[in-house]
């Protein structure tokens, strides 16, 4: 602990900068991970459930069974609800997918967080790097005649600790972040095939 107070004080003001980064990059994370979960997105059993109401007939509790559900399906859903009375399949298909699009677009935009933590936290290391740096060899020159090559090691070494710190922030948010596109690649793969089978089911062979 002592040695990790020591790294702290010897990167100086960046060092903040950087531990902020990590506190975003950790609070975007976990939300993400308690909110981005597959019952949010494509919840099991609700394509079916709508499919029973639609050809009964109960608009109104597909509406309302949606309202409740507030998964990224049931709010395409809903667009669908609203042209059911429409001929073309493939123009309630594009609206369906659009309207998909656009729900996957914002939850891409939540983990911009992370994205953002985890290019800029190298770049403050580097940052503090090149200060600490400039410092070295602005001691060594004052020194002049008298300069110690030590002198200059000791403060390269304490400047490479804000480089350490960007670099230990920024691999594990990126790494969620890689994490995290894949899952939402996949939920697009899922969500398409739940809206070609609902178009199937209530347009073509309803």
């Amino acid at each position: 602990m002592e040695r990790l107070m020591l790294y702290w004080q010897q990167g100086g003001t960046v060092m903040y900068f950087i531990a902020a980064l990590s506190v975003l990059g950790i609070g975007c994370a976990l939300e993400r991970f308690v909110n981005l979960r597959k019952s949010r997105i494509v919840p099991e059993k609700l394509t079916s459930a709508v499919i029973d109401l639609w050809k009964a007939k109960k608009f109104d509790e597909i509406s309302h069974l949606c309202t409740h559900d507030k998964s990224m399906l049931a709010r395409v859903i809903e667009s669908m609800l609203q042209h059911r009375e429409s001929k073309d399949y493939a123009e309630v298909k594009q609206f369906a997918e659009d309207k998909a699009a656009r729900e996957l677009r914002l939850e891409n935009r939540k983990a911009v967080m992370l994205s953002t933590a985890a290019t800029l936290s190298p770049l403050l290391g580097l940052f503090g790097t090149v200060l600490g740096l400039l410092g070295a060899f602005g001691t060594v020159a004052a020194m002049g005649e008298l300069g110690d090559a030590s002198v200059l090691a000791d403060d390269i070494g304490k400047a490479l600790v804000t480089t350490v710190a960007g670099l230990a922030v920024s691999m594990p948010c990126l790494f969620i972040f890689g994490l995290i596109k894949n899952k939402l690649n996949l939920y697009a793969v899922l969500l398409e095939e739940e809206i070609s089978d609902l178009v199937n089911e209530l347009f073509i062979k309803g």
